[in-house]
């Protein structure tokens, strides 16, 4: 039997900005649950059986290559939902998703996701915004991994998490700061170590603390500002709104582009 959400605020973004009656509507199906770090919530082939809203945990999708390496392509906290192959009417997951940092989430079954996507505008409306805030993010990563220096882009890593789980406190183990960051766990400790220096976070086994928020988020690159955006973006049922709110900048050509 599903348990019973109560009346108010779910910790979600996405689910507290429904309508009341939408909300209603889901109440009986939602269930909350803990998760451990490592718990799946999606396996890469595998039917979908549910979709995840995060609380204060956060969820890593990732890619395994063909050595078994695994590499992260995407971060999902409470201000969206796994999986967004959900919205795209596929019944298979395309990535599979595990627990990074522990906590709180709400599972939704899928056909029942699937039968609101169909019933309700308001519903259907802010899944898809949501989904092409994570499609937006996701590009403008690709960018930051290639353009952006690792201290940057581990100050806004670390930044966009601690929004996600709401404290300040969280373990988090080198091994998955490195497959978040893509490089080797002596990477890490450099980019650690260096944020450590300046006063933004303490990172002691394997327990990382926010001395500086400010600090830490005035370290990060400007990707952390354009994901915040983005996703806050996406919290409207106004199609022009979201469009228009979503951070862009003009495209330039540059003389390597250029023809003669």
């Amino acid at each position: 039997m599903s348990a019973v959400i109560a009346p108010g605020k779910t910790g979600n973004r996405v689910l507290d900005v429904l309508p009341l009656l939408d909300r209603e509507a889901l109440d009986q199906e939602l269930t909350p649950m803990a998760m451990a770090v490592r718990d799946f919530s999606h396996t890469v082939g595998k039917p979908l059986a549910f979709v995840y809203f995060p609380i204060d945990a956060v969820l890593s999708v990732v890619t395994t290559l063909i050595d078994g390496d695994n590499v992260e392509c995407g971060t999902v906290g409470n201000e969206s939902f796994v999986t967004f192959d959900a919205v795209l009417g596929s019944r298979i997951a395309t990535r599979s998703v595990f627990c990074q940092v522990r906590g709180e989430v709400l599972r939704l079954p899928f056909i029942t996701f699937k039968a609101r996507m169909e019933t309700s505008e308001p519903f259907s409306r802010l899944m898809r915004h949501n989904a092409l805030a994570g499609f937006y993010t996701t590009q403008q990563f690709v960018a930051c991994n290639i353009k952006h220096s690792l201290v940057k882009r581990c100050a806004r890593w670390l930044a966009m998490t601690a929004d996600r789980v709401g404290r300040s406190e969280f373990h988090l183990t080198h091994e998955f700061l490195a497959i978040m960051l893509g490089v080797r766990r002596a990477g890490v400790s450099e980019a650690a170590n260096a944020l450590q220096k300046m006063g933004a976070i303490s990172y002691r086994r394997d327990v990382l603390s926010i001395l500086d928020a400010k600090l830490l988020e005035d370290s990060a690159c400007e990707c952390y500002e354009v994901a915040k955006v983005a996703f806050a973006s996406a919290l409207t049922l106004d199609e022009e709104k979201f469009l228009v709110a979503v951070p862009h900048h003009e495209y330039t050509t540059s003389s390597e582009f250029e023809t003669s």
